[in-house]
This record gives structure tokens, sequence and C-alpha cells, in this order.
């Protein structure tokens, strides 16, 4: 009996290492939301451009399309940037701080869309690095 616990053991310990490296994205937190819509060549292009990529959540149905179109119309808002993830709800785009800040973008985003979609804000990338925003405030 205490071989077979010590074989049960072994090969329960053999297959967690076995799925250790197999972690799987959830969707659920920020990170996910940022992978989803991460693309390396904007945030170069960004950078080089002294402007910020902006990561949001959106909080209710995804219609690319529509998130597109929405986008199209933000000033300061480089339209060729934007990237719309259904799973997890997310988008990101690039945005001249000059012209407007990540919040106002995301909210002129979020007005845009239909009512009870939410555009929040999740982090913020610029030469330095990936960062968390200031405090936001979106009405619709």
């Amino acid at each position: 009996m205490k071989r077979l616990m010590k074989r049960l053991a072994m090969s329960f310990c053999a297959a967690l290492l076995m799925h250790a490296g197999m972690a799987q994205a959830c969707g659920v937190c920020v990170e996910d939301k940022v992978a989803a819509t991460y693309d390396h060549a904007v945030v170069q292009r960004a950078a080089a451009g002294g402007q910020l990529v902006v990561f949001c959540e959106i909080v209710g149905p995804v219609d690319a399309a529509r998130i597109r179109k929405a986008a199209q119309a933000v000033r300061g808002l480089d339209t060729s940037s934007v990237r719309v993830s259904e799973t997890p709800a997310a988008i990101s785009f690039v945005v001249d701080p000059a012209k407007q800040s990540p919040q106002a973008a995301a909210g002129a985003i979020q007005r845009g869309l239909a009512k009870g979609i939410e555009v929040k804000v999740l982090r913020l990338m610029d030469s330095k690095g990936l960062r968390e925003p200031a405090a936001q405030v979106v009405t619709k």
C-alpha cells in the first residue's frame, strides 16, 4: 500500500510538472486584455513619435466594426493603430497626448457606441514602458 501511494504521488507530481508551462490566458486580468490588442509595430511607431498607446477594456457587447467606426471620429487618435479584441473584450489605440488625453479619447469612443457599453482605460504605454493611467472620469 505504501509503495502504491508513493507511485501515485510521483505520477501526480510528474503530471503537474508537464503542465506547468501550459498556462492559458483567461481574459479576466488586465495583462490578458493588454496582450489581446498589443501590436509591437504600433508600440514602436508610437514611442518614436512621442505618442501614447492606450489599452482599454470594453464592458458590454463587442461589435468590432462599430468600435472602429467610433474611433475614426476621435481627434488625435491614429485610426490605423486601432486594435479590437472580442475575447477578451478590449481595444487599443495610439493617441497624441498634445491633442487629446487617453481618458478623453476613450470617452469619445464610448459616446460613439450603444448606450450601456463602457470603454475603460486600463494601461498606457510610452517610450518608458507600460504604466497605469491617472484616475479617470468618463461620462457618456
